[in-house]
């Protein structure tokens, strides 16, 4: 029945908010070494201010995780009193540490197993709002197409990430599954968009929107018994 499986990344094939939090906490000792005016005079209550005065000066970056982040650190550092071109180098550099651990992540039990069985069956591509890189993850040898709203510069819930990979796949949306753990940003946006969808619901949440999902899993091991008992 279906020729395309769409994944969300962060919360459906690996747990984000411990790994993001790590990843934050090492670029900030990094910056107390290598910018440490920037961890001087800027106390928590500033920095957490620092993306809320980008947004305000560029609402689109928060379709743009990268550019996004890179644009509050650099911000930040120029607040704390480094030149442009200082804070431009900084804010690279730093990024680029806070990149690093933010692949130091664990995939949820069953991950790559799964992903090598469907990948033998159906095209698989990854759609995220965040930038986790499968490709640095040792991923890429399942995915035939990645799309990031980095890239397209848009999010989920917004259709444009979805109609890019049906796009790139070749492939009607009647004809394509996504898998994803929010409500919101996968399972409405993936609707909206046309494709079947099945909610990884790791937590055992309570549904809480109008349309329900046409699926549900709470583990990854679940989903292909679900693809073959799957009527649409």
């Amino acid at each position: 029945m279906f020729q395309l499986l769409t994944f969300d990344l962060d919360n459906t094939l690996w747990e984000t908010e411990s790994v993001v939090a790590a990843a934050e906490q090492t670029l900030l000792e990094w910056l107390d070494r290598h910018a440490p005016l920037f961890t001087q005079r800027l106390d928590r209550e500033a920095r957490r201010a620092l993306r809320h005065e980008v947004l305000a000066g560029d609402p689109a970056l928060r379709h743009r995780v990268t550019a996004l982040r890179i644009a509050v650190l650099e911000h930040g550092l120029r607040k704390a009193g480094y030149t442009a071109e200082q804070a431009a180098e900084l804010s690279l550099a730093g990024f680029e540490v806070f990149l690093e651990a933010r692949h130091a992540l664990t995939f949820f039990p069953h991950c790559e197993p799964l992903l090598e069985e469907l990948a033998r069956h159906y095209q698989l591509a990854t759609i995220s709002n965040g930038n986790a890189d499968v490709r640095r993850l040792g991923l890429e040898k399942y995915f035939k197409i990645i799309v990031s709203a980095d890239e397209v510069g848009l999010s989920k819930p917004d259709p444009a990430p979805f109609l890019v990979a049906l796009e790139r796949a070749g492939v009607e949306p009647h004809q394509a599954l996504h898998i994803g753990d929010h409500p919101i940003d996968d399972i409405q946006g993936a609707r909206e968009a046309g494709l079947h969808t099945l909610w990884f619901n790791r937590l055992g949440l309570e549904w809480a929107e109008a349309e329900r999902p046409h699926g549900e899993v709470r583990c990854l091991s679940e989903i292909p018994d679900w693809l073959r008992n799957y009527r649409g």
